[in-house]
């Protein structure tokens, strides 16, 4: 897991999205944070992973 704080403190926070390189076969995924250089997605799996903006499509 990934040590960020207010997490839920920025305008993307829970939007679905879409990554658009699948990760181990998922696409599928909630936004759950932010960093300095893009968004901590979860996806259906409920793994989180580290996407740049333009690694996702975000509805």
């Amino acid at each position: 897991m990934y040590d960020y704080d207010n997490r839920e403190e920025f305008e993307d926070y829970g939007k679905h999205c879409w990554v658009l390189t699948p990760w181990k076969g998922y696409r599928s995924a909630t936004i759950v944070g932010q960093t300095d250089k893009g968004y901590i997605v979860q996806v259906s799996s409920g793994a989180e992973i580290v996407v740049y903006p333009d690694e996702i499509e975000i509805n």
